[in-house]
C-alpha cells in the first residue's frame, strides 16, 4: 500500500545510504576454547573468558552453533522461525587435541580451533574447508552488538536473504535487515518489506547455508569494502547460527525448509489469475470488471478488494453503502467462478467510544462504527494492544488515522484476530485474506526509530522491540492462517503478505509490494522471486505490470510474459495511476495478454505439480538456472532468465523497443524450442528474434511436460484432455510427474492424490500413478517429440489408427483413455 508522498524521499534516503565495513571496535571476542562437555548431539566448550560455544548436530547435515558471550545474560531456547525440534538420533564422533575439538558426522565435519576460537566446516570426504571463520566471533558487552567474520572465496557466490531488491549473486553487496515500507523501490533500495537472515554461498560447485536466527537489526556484507570476509553484525540477541551443508544448492534449500518449515499446499485456484487495483468500489463495479473478463475471454479466478471495502478504513468492518450485501456479491461472483480476497491491515482505529455508544450485539461488521469501533473496544479490554515500557498503548497512523497494533505474540490475541475474520470475512464467503502494511508500517516514522519503547509479551518474557519488528508480519500470517485453518479446518488457506521474516512459508504467499511500471522493475522480478525461493519462499509473485506509473501496452505484454510463470499472478495498480486491466491500451496488447493468460491455465498440470513439489521438498518453482545446473559456472550469476521446475526455461525481454535477445542455453543437456520444437545444443548462446507477442520459452530434453486446454477459471472443468509432451534426450528417454488431488480440501495429507510417474523409454512411455484420489474420467493425449512409429500399442494391443497420428512437423499423437491405473503405451 503506498504511502504518503510527503514520505518517500525520505524513507528512500534512508534506505539507499552506504555504510563502512563493519566496526569491530568495542567488540570483545570469544575466549579460547578451555574444556569440552560431550552432549547426545554435541559440546559446549567453556572459554577463558567466562564465555561458552555450544555446537549441536540436528542431523548429519546441520549443524547448530550457540553462544553465550562472557557476561551476557542466558535467554530461553526459543525461536518463533524454527518450526521443527525433534530430530532423529544422529551418528557423530568427537576427537580432541591440544589445538582442536572435531566432530564429525558422515557427510560434515566441524573443526574447532582452540586458541583463537576459530569454527571450520569440512567436507570428510575431501578434507576441503568449506566454510570458516576469519575472526573468532565477537560483542560489544556495552551494546549487545555482535559481529561474525567468515573467510571469503575468491570465486564464491551468495544468494537468498529472501526480499532483496537486488541481484541474484550478492557477492560485494551489502545488505540490512529491518522489516521497511519502501513504496517505488528500484534495484539497490535497501532495507524494503522482508527481512531472512538466511543465506547460500557456492564455491566450485560445493554449496552451504548459513541462517543467523536474530531477529534483530542486522547487516550483511560479502566482501562488500574488503576483499577478506563475509562479516555479519546484528545490533543485539544472540549468537544463533545453523549451517547447512549441500554440496547441492536444492539440498541446502531442502534443509533450511526443513527447519523453518514448507509451504502448505495451496488451493488449485491460487494458481489462477488474480485481478487488483487499489480500490475497485462499490459492489457494482467490481461485478463489471469480472463482467469485462467473461466478455473478453480473459481467464479469471480470483479479485482483490483493497482498503475501500471498509468502513473508514476500519478492519474488520463493511462499508455499507458501497457494499451493502458482501455475502451476496462473493456468492454471485463465486458462481461465475471468481474468489474474493480482501486486504486486512494490521493498524486498529484509535477510537474510544461515544459516551453512551454501545456495539451491535449481531453482525457488528455492518454496524455503524463511527461512535462506536467493536474491535478496538473488545481488543482494550483484553489488553491484546501492544505497551509502551511505560505502560502506555502505542499509538501510530495509517489508513483508519490513529491507530493501535496488535500484540500477536500472545496466543489469545491470535485468536481472537482469527475470529474476527471468520466473523466479517470468511463467513460472507471471502476465500482469501492480504496482509499488508505488516512491516509493521507508520506513517509517522516509517523507519521505525519512534517505536524503540514498545514492548511485546513474547511467551511472558516482555520483549523489547528491537528483536520484535522484523517478527511482526510472521505473528500477523500466523493468527490470519491459523484462524482460517481454525475455521474452515477441511480447506486450505490462501494468505498473502508483505512483509516477513524466515518460516513466513509456513503461513503466507508472498508478493514484492509496491513496484514500479517500468522494465527495469520487470526485470528486477526474476533475481527477486529466485531469491524469495531459494529462501524458503516458492510462492511469490508481483504487481503486474506495476503499482505505481502508468505503463504502456508494452509493458504490459512483456509482464505477462514474466508474470505467466509466477505462482503468484495478480494485475494491480495506486489508486493515483492509470487503469492496467489487460484491455486498458487496446485489442492488440490485449490480444498478447490473452495469450499469455492463457497459456498460464494450459501449463496448470505441470505448475501444480511442481508447486506441489515445492510444498514436499522446499525446491521452488521459479527457479534461478544456477539451482538446475549448479555444475555450469556460466549460470552462477545469470538473473535475466529463469526455470520453471526442471523442464521449461523462460527467457524474457526485459527492455523497452527490443525484439530479441540473446539467450544461454546451460551445458550438460540438449534444449527443444517450445515453440516450435527446434533442437539446440547445451552451452551455447543464442540470439533469438522476439517480436512483441513472442517470449522465448525452451524445452530441456528429457522431460515430459503435463499440459491441459485453456479455461475461463480452474474449476470450470476437469483437465480433460490431459496431454503430455515428451521431448527425449539424445538417449530415446525421457521422464516426469503429474501431481492431481481435489485442488480445495485438505484430504490430500490423508492420501487422497494421484502421483503419476511417467517414464519414457527403448520407445515405451510408461504410467505408474499411486494414491487414492480418483480423477474424473478424461482423454490422454501423449505428444512424442522427434519419434514415429508404424505401430501403437496401449497395453500390448494394437490402438486403431484413428487413435494416433503422425503431424507434419514430425509429432507423433497418441490419445486414449484414462485407464485409471498403470499402463505402457509401446512405439513399433
Amino acid at each position: 500500500m503506498r504511502l504518503p508522498v510527503a514520505l518517500l524521499a525520505g524513507a528512500a534516503l534512508t534506505a539507499t545510504h552506504l555504510a563502512a565495513a563493519l566496526d569491530w571496535s568495542g567488540l570483545q571476542p570469544l575466549g579460547d576454547a578451555q574444556s569440552v562437555t560431550r552432549h547426545e548431539r554435541g559440546v559446549t566448550l567453556a572459554c577463558a573468558d567466562g564465555s561458552a560455544l555450544t555446537v549441536t548436530f540436528l542431523t548429519p547435515a546441520i549443524v547448530r552453533t550457540r553462544a553465550q558471550f562472557a557476561g551476557q545474560p542466558a535467554a530461553p531456547d526459543h525461536s518463533w522461525a524454527v518450526a521443527r525440534t525433534d530430530w532423529p538420533a544422529v551418528t557423530w564422533q568427537l576427537a580432541e587435541t591440544a589445538d582442536a575439538v572435531t566432530l564429525r558426522s558422515d557427510v560434515l565435519e566441524v573443526r574447532i580451533q582452540r586458541s583463537p576460537l576459530l569454527v571450520s566446516f569440512i567436507d570428510p570426504a575431501t578434507g576441503r574447508v568449506i566454510n570458516a571463520d576469519a575472526r573468532p566471533a565477537a560483542r560489544d558487552p556495552q551494546s549487545g552488538r555482535i559481529g561474525v567474520a567468515k573467510k571469503l572465496g575468491l570465486d564464491e557466490h551468495f544468494y537468498g536473504l529472501g526480499e532483496k531488491a537486488a541481484r541474484l549473486d550478492k557477492r560485494r553487496g551489502r545488505f540490512t535487515m529491518w522489516t521497511s515500507d519502501t513504496p517505488g523501490y528500484v534495484e539497490g533500495t535497501d532495507p524494503i518489506y522482508q527481512s531472512v537472515p538466511f543465506y547460500l554461498g557456492l564455491e566450485h560447485g560445493v554449496a552451504y547455508g548459513i541462517f543467523h536466527d536474530n531477529a534483530h537489526r542486522s547487516t550483511f556484507e560479502f566482501g562488500h569494502l574488503t576483499q577478506e570476509s563475509v562479516d555479519y553484525s546484528v545490533e543485539g540477541g544472540e549468537l544463533n547460527a545453523y549451517f547447512f551443508a549441500g554440496p547441492a544448492l536444492k539440498d541446502v534449500v531442502s534443509r533450511f525448509t526443513e527447519l523453518t518449515g514448507r509451504m502448505p499446499l495451496p488451493p488449485l485456484w491460487a494458481l489462477g489469475h488474480q485481478q487488483s487495483r487499489y480500490s475497485y468500489y462499490p459492489d457494482t463495479m467490481v461485478e463489471q470488471i469480472v463482467a469485462q473478463y467473461r466478455a473478453r475471454d480473459l481467464p479469471l479466478d480470483v479479485i482483490h478488494l483493497d482498503i475501500h471495502y471498509m468502513a473508514g478504513y476500519r478492519v474488520f468492518t463493511w462499508d455499507r453503502a458501497r457494499f451493502p450485501d458482501p455475502t451476496g456479491l462473493t456468492r454471485r461472483l463465486a458462481e461465475q467462478g471468481v474468489r474474493v480476497v480482501t486486504i486486512v491491515d494490521p493498524g486498529v482505529k484509535h477510537q474510544p467510544p461515544a459516551v453512551g455508544a454501545h456495539d451491535a450485539a449481531i453482525d457488528r461488521d455492518l454496524a455503524p462504527q463511527d461512535q462506536s469501533y467493536y474491535v478496538y473496544n473488545e481488543g482494550l479490554a483484553a489488553d491484546y494492544f501492544l505497551r509502551q515500557r511505560d505502560g502506555s498503548h502505542y499509538i501510530g497512523e495509517v489508513w483508519p488515522g490513529k491507530s493501535v497494533f496488535v500484540d500477536y505474540t500472545k496466543e489469545a490475541a491470535r485468536r481472537w484476530w482469527g475470529d474476527l475474520q471468520h466473523a466479517s470475512l470468511t463467513a460472507r464467503g471471502v476465500a482469501g485474506i492480504w496482509t499488508d502494511m505488516n512491516e509493521p508500517a507508520d506513517f509517522l516514522d516509517p523507519t521505525g526509530r519512534r517505536h524503540e519503547h514498545i514492548v511485546f509479551d513474547d511467551l511472558g518474557r516482555q520483549s523489547a522491540y528491537a528483536g520484535h519488528r522484523n517478527l511482526f508480519a510472521l505473528h500477523m500470517a500466523r493468527a490470519t492462517f491459523e484462524g482460517l485453518a481454525r475455521h474452515r479446518p477441511a480447506e486450505r488457506p490462501f494468505v498473502i503478505t508483505r512483509a516477513g521474516y524466515a518460516g513466513i512459508q509456513r503461513y503466507a504467499v508472498k508478493w514484492t509490494g509496491d513496484n514500479n511500471a517500468t522494465f527495469a522493475s520487470v526485470a528486477l522480478n526474476i533475481p527477486m522471486f529466485a531469491s524469495l525461493g531459494l529462501s524458503g519462499q516458492p510462492f511469490v509473485g508481483a504487481d503486474v505490470p506495476g503499482f505505481i506509473g502508468r505503463g504502456s501496452g508494452e509493458l504490459l505484454a512483456r509482464a505477462y510474459q514474466v508474470a505467466a510463470f509466477a505462482p503468484f499472478f495478480r494485475n494491480h495498480t495506486a489508486i493515483d495511476q492509470y487503469d492496467k486491466e489487460p484491455w486498458r491500451f487496446g485489442a492488440h496488447y490485449e490480444a498478447i495478454v490473452r495469450k499469455y493468460i492463457q497459456l498460464r491455465y494450459r501449463l496448470l498440470p505441470y505448475l501444480y505439480t511442481t508447486i506441489e513439489e515445492a510444498h514436499r521438498t522446499g525446491v521452488p518453482l521459479w527457479r534461478p538456472l544456477i539451482l538446475n545446473f549448479q555444475a555450469d559456472e556460466n549460470t552462477a550469476n545469470l538473473d535475466d532468465q529463469f526455470m520453471i521446475g526442471d523442464a521449461l526455461l523462460v527467457a524474457p525481454v526485459l527492455r523497452e523497443g527490443e525484439r530479441g535477445r540473446e539467450v544461454y542455453l546451460p551445458t550438460g543437456a540438449l534444449w527443444h524450442d517450445f515453440w516450435t520444437g527446434a533442437p539446440h545444443r547445451g552451452g551455447d548462446m543464442l540470439r533469438i528474434d522476439a517480436p512483441l507477442d513472442h517470449l522465448p520459452i525452451f524445452v530441456r530434453a528429457g522431460s515430459i511436460v503435463p499440459s491441459t486446454v485453456a479455461m475461463n477459471h480452474t474449476g470450470e472443468k476437469p483437465w480433460d484432455p490431459l496431454r503430455f509432451d515428451v521431448w527425449p534426450d539424445a538417449g530415446g528417454e525421457a521422464r516426469g510427474e503429474l501431481y492431481e488431488d481435489d485442488g480445495r480440501t485438505t484430504a490430500h495429507r490423508d492420501g487422497a492424490f494421484r502421483r503419476t510417474q511417467l517414464s519414457f523409454t527403448a520407445n515405451r512411455l510408461t504410467f505408474a500413478p499411486e494414491g487414492a484420489f480418483a480423477p474424473p474420467a478424461r482423454e490422454f493425449e501423449v505428444a512424442f517429440r522427434g519419434v514415429t512409429a508404424r505401430e501403437v500399442r496401449l497395453d500390448g494391443d494394437v490402438l486403431p489408427a484413428a487413435q494416433w497420428r503422425q503431424t507434419a512437423d514430425g509429432v507423433l499423437l497418441v490419445r486414449f483413455a484414462d485407464p485409471g491405473r498403470a499402463c505402457t503405451v509401446e512405439l513399433r
